[in-house]
């Protein structure tokens, strides 16, 4: 997970999954997805168009690099993930990339890459509620981090980064530990109790996909976002809702 920037304009201080915005230049990157062969995430979003998935995968590769120097692609027409070695030239140009400097796909085509589309798995799709001011439609995806890469944070818009078991991260955050927000904590809670990786991915890997949109409710003059109960998450409501405004009356 990465914490990220305390002057970070959205989220500060709070502690995220890689992750960012679908850029332009994603969608002609689809071209460069490999791996469907033996297994194709956009199976597991029925509901979404399969293009725009294949964007979201291009999107959710790049800003991984760009924030966590995670890169899942391999040298075009090869069957191994990059290791260490191969990657560290690349990461000289992630400021570059995360700044706008350098468009991702330059970096693709110029080292003869293909993103490896395999790696991925959808796990949730989430979308911000409607009373909310910034709108976003997420799609959470979950992977095994390449052997031999190392994760780093970019120093830009996170501050530091941890890898933490899921139950110690939920735990830390019910202590008040650290700063996690409602739909981070239910994925969190999806791949909790399991004795290792590889079990939480085949979990993963086996979760139906439904779209997710919280509602906001008033009980006993309390707000909660509330999710749907057959949503595939253990835990439907969230009670902490101070930076939610409420909806302004229709004039």
């Amino acid at each position: 997970m990465l914490e990220r920037h305390a002057k970070s304009k959205l989220l500060p201080d709070l502690y995220v999954f890689p992750g960012g915005r679908v850029e332009d230049g994603d969608q002609a990157l689809t071209e460069r997805l490999s791996g469907f062969t033996g297994h194709d995430p956009r199976h597991k979003v029925a509901h979404l168009d399969p293009d725009r998935v294949a964007t979201f995968l291009v999107a959710a590769i790049r800003e991984t690099f760009e924030e966590s120097g995670i890169l899942f692609a391999r040298k075009r027409g090869g069957s191994g993930l990059l290791d260490h070695e191969e990657l560290e030239p690349l990461l000289r140009h992630r400021l570059e990339v995360q700044s706008g400097g350098l468009a991702f796909a330059d970096i693709i085509e110029r080292n003869e890459l293909e993103l490896a589309a395999e790696c991925l798995t959808v796990h949730g799709h989430w979308i911000t509620p409607e009373v909310v001011p910034w709108r976003f439609d997420t799609v959470f995806f979950s992977a095994l981090a390449p052997p031999g890469q190392l994760a780093r944070h970019d120093g830009v818009e996170a501050s530091s980064h941890i890898w933490i078991r899921p139950e110690d991260a939920l735990d830390q955050m019910r202590r008040g530990q650290r700063q996690i927000i409602f739909p981070t904590a239910c994925n969190l809670e999806t791949i909790s109790g399991f004795r290792n990786t590889e079990q939480a991915l085949a979990a993963s890997l086996g979760r139906p996909v439904l779209p997710v949109l919280p509602v906001l409710e008033e009980r006993d003059g309390r707000r909660l976002l509330v999710i749907p109960s057959d949503a595939g998450y253990p835990t439907t409501e969230d009670h902490s809702l101070a930076t939610i405004p409420r909806p302004q009356p229709q004039t």
